[in-house]
């Protein structure tokens, strides 16, 4: 059996680059997929976006109205499965959930099993509800129980260093998904919990970890989970690769980090529990019996060996691919559980994509789907349509080829000029700087500013940004 995680930083694009959504998942090859920052909000979840031949999916959606957290976050898992409806395969759960608090409501089944789940919100009676709607309101979680164990996919959230509201929400979430994990636990239940954490646990997971990089809070307690600091779950892929360094699933895009692999590993696989073994001593663990790889899906990298730097000199080359890797586990011994059926959470009995299907009106040359006309389509008709406008358009006024080619050439010498004048080159390499703008809330918010043109890298690489700074000139900033 064999489960990936990936932040796909956006479904949408994801099934774009791969054509539809069936050569995404086929692509991946496993049993059960958990995809993070899917972006996608509940009146999105069209039938082409969440339903694939031989897949059952399970979605989790931001319901918050929060600036700038509408259509953002949002986690999905898809299970491969032979038979949908009554299937004996593990990856098809016998119950889902969505979220992890219990107050979205559940799947028929999930916690029924008294001996196997937990009531739902057992061990969170000191949170209130809002509190707990908070937490589960961002899309941040799907529960699939496997009768072997239960998984957690789980997009952990962001919090700048100086972001003192997001860092409380943070605290808050992980506390709340730790007394779950927990409650879990106690019932004798075997855990899984997969997905962009938003934590990279230690200094070897990090390319530019500092003194003080394992004292951060959330580095402590990601830590205090795991076996080797007395917690119950162990780090699947440092178990099988303990001693790897620069083995990142995740990238700065905005600094080209990836063409030096100048990134983080903040995408994991943890385990608790013990083995399916009737007889167990202290050697038997569901790590040490059941994992047979724990890896890293580095060919899902944007930039490969060879490419043409897309940084360098300002040179910006578009480069296909989510920002993260996937990062997968291969299980072995893994038998098969009673005949159950599809639980009730999932997508194809979700009443905003059942029965949703694409028509093509003989007609009309466009695609409709539910009356709307497919926006790729109307996208083309119109480009059609303003094509033929203008070739129908007088144009006895425009100017010749050549007076247009002179108009150019002059624009181009304008151009140039300002560049060579008002951007600075950079103190490493002596090559053209690129301008930013401050978007962080602060005095400086609006001002313009340049720095070193090329990708980030190990400050050891003198391949690699320089780290050149330069304000713009005070007339620059934004009025």
């Amino acid at each position: 059996m064999k489960i990936v995680t990936y932040n796909v930083n956006g479904l949408r694009h994801r099934i774009s680059q791969y054509t539809c959504l069936r050569r995404l998942l086929d692509s991946l090859d496993a049993d059960v997929i958990c995809f993070q920052e899917t972006k996608l909000s509940r009146h999105e979840l069209r039938a082409d976006l969440v339903r694939a031949e031989g897949y059952e999916s399970f979605f989790s959606c931001t319901r918050t109205s929060d600036k700038g957290r509408s259509g953002y976050s949002g986690v999905a898992t898809f299970c491969r499965v032979k038979s949908a409806f009554s299937s004996d395969e593990v990856a098809l759960p016998v119950s889902a959930e969505e979220g992890f608090t219990g107050v979205l409501g559940n799947s028929a089944g999930f916690g029924s099993r008294k001996s196997e789940c937990p009531s739902i919100v057992e061990g969170l009676e000191d949170f209130s509800t809002i509190e707990l709607l908070k937490v589960d309101g961002e899309g941040r979680c799907i529960v699939t129980d496997h009768g072997h164990f239960v998984l957690f996919n789980v997009y952990g959230p962001r919090a700048g260093c100086d972001d003192a509201e997001r860092i409380q929400f943070k605290l808050s979430f992980f506390s709340i998904l730790q007394r779950r994990l927990e409650s879990l636990l106690r019932q004798g239940r075997r855990v899984f919990v997969v997905g962009d954490l938003n934590i990279a646990p230690a200094a070897i997971d990090r390319c530019d970890a500092g003194p003080n990089f394992d004292k951060n809070e959330f580095r402590t307690w990601f830590r205090s989970l795991l076996v080797r600091h007395g917690g119950p779950f162990s780090d699947a892929f440092r178990e099988k690769h303990p001693d790897r360094r620069e083995a990142y699933t995740c990238w700065s895009t905005s600094s080209g980090a990836e063409e030096f692999n100048f990134g983080s590993r903040i995408d994991h696989i943890l385990i608790a529990g013990p083995c399916l073994h009737e007889n167990q001593n202290e050697c038997h663990s569901f790590v040490n019996c059941h994992v047979e790889e724990c890896d890293i899906s580095e060919q899902f990298k944007r930039w490969k060996p060879g490419n043409t730097p897309r940084w360098k000199a300002g040179r910006n080359v578009k480069s296909e691919g989510s920002d993260h890797v996937p990062v997968y586990i291969c299980l072995r011994g893994i038998p098969d559980i009673p005949l159950h059926n599809t639980p009730s959470l999932s997508s194809r009995y979700c009443p905003e994509v059942y029965g949703f299907q694409k028509t093509l009106e003989m007609s009309s040359p466009l695609l409709e789907v539910n009356g709307t006309l497919d926006e790729g389509a109307q996208c083309d008709a119109e480009l059609q349509s303003e094509q033929g406008t203008s070739i129908q358009e007088d144009d006895s006024s425009q100017p010749s080829e050549k007076e247009r080619n002179g108009l150019a050439l002059v624009e181009w010498q304008r151009i140039q000029q300002i560049m060579q004048t008002s951007i600075p080159l950079c103190k490493g390499h002596k090559e053209p700087c690129v301008p930013r703008v401050v978007k962080k809330s602060g005095p400086n918010i609006g001002r313009r500013f340049y720095v070193c043109a090329r990708a980030e890298g190990p400050a050891s690489n003198s391949e690699a940004n320089c780290g050149f700074f330069k304000w713009a000139t005070s007339n620059s900033k934004r009025k």
